[in-house]
């Protein structure tokens, strides 16, 4: 497999989404989904805090009060409102048993006709983690668990599970979901500015099937730039096909100047990411406003005619 192609273009048709901005009402979330899929956009993603505990390194500007919803809660919601969308869910595993988040994502896939993709991450905030009962130190070897058992669960008639982290005695999930749903992982912190430490690039590469950018990471596309090609030698050197390995980057509208949108996004349709999530986290304008920012975006990617698959 040494001669994949380690830069540049995949051949796969670039996939744009966005995220889905901290609303405090309903009327709010349902007015942007419906809005977002109307425009044609392919995936609509968004992360999650189960608890938040500030500690001394929350990040500037940020509100521990910030309204995060539950993760598979709010993915229930999205697909109740959409018919299309991908709902590009993120989160933090670690907080569940492996079971109830295997049932959780096959029921969400099946209502939703297959629409789920589900990204997995150990979360940064140590004190969150504690607060579940989870040791941090011990999060990145639970995580890998989970997610083997999770793929087990969801594709095995009957399952018997004995690991350091994980029991199961001759349990079976019913019903299954038509397939094995897809599992991105998200890495890096605040501190390293969202690039991911080099233990955790080869977990990503050696056992997900794609990897989502964490916010930080999106403001330095040179940093962005290095970690797709770190990521995609890896998957190449872990015997795994390039093609099927997926990575969303990401253009945050609300903190790049209008007129560097599309640049950005030639920059990383060139570097060979199969995903762009247009980032509106804040929603601090409400979802007007908001709708306002994507509907501009649509409108300049229309009259650039680049190669995508929206309608």
């Amino acid at each position: 497999m040494a001669d994949q192609q380690l830069s540049g273009t995949t051949g796969r048709q670039l996939k744009i989404g966005g995220d889905l901005p901290y609303f405090d009402t309903r009327v709010e979330l349902r007015d942007y989904v419906q809005a977002f899929e109307e425009l044609g956009f392919d995936h609509l993603g968004f992360g999650e805090h189960v608890l938040t505990a500030r500690v001394p390194d929350w990040p500037a500007g940020i509100s521990p009060c910030e309204p995060w919803h539950e993760a598979f809660t709010q993915a229930a919601f999205v697909a109740a409102l959409s018919t299309r969308l991908e709902i590009a869910a993120s989160v933090l595993l670690p907080l569940r048993s492996a079971a109830l988040a295997a049932k959780q994502a096959a029921e969400i896939d099946i209502f939703s006709g297959g629409r789920l993709r589900l990204s997995v991450s150990v979360g940064w905030n140590r004190a969150e983690l504690s607060a579940f009962g989870v040791d941090p130190a011990d999060r990145g070897a639970l995580l890998e668990e989970q997610v083997q058992v999770m793929r087990l669960l969801w594709t095995e008639p009957n399952l018997t599970y004995r690991g350091r982290f994980v029991q199961l005695p001759e349990v079976a999930l019913n019903p299954r979901p038509d397939r094995p749903i897809p599992l991105w992982m998200g890495a890096g912190d605040f501190k390293t500015g969202g690039v991911p430490r080099a233990v955790l690039l080869d977990r990503i590469a050696r056992v997900a099937d794609g990897f989502k950018f964490f916010g930080p990471l999106m403001r330095e596309p040179q940093n962005g730039l290095e970690v797709v090609r770190k990521l995609r030698e890896l998957v190449v050197a872990h015997g795994r096909p390039l093609e099927q390995f997926g990575i969303e980057a990401r253009i945050p509208l609300q903190l790049v100047d209008e007129r560097e949108w599309l640049a950005l996004l030639d920059f990383w349709q060139a570097a060979g990411v199969t995903h762009l999530c247009l980032s509106n986290r804040r929603g601090a304008g409400g979802a007007d406003a908001e709708i306002e920012r994507l509907t501009r975006f649509r409108k300049l990617l229309d009259e650039h005619s680049i190669n995508h698959p929206m309608g």
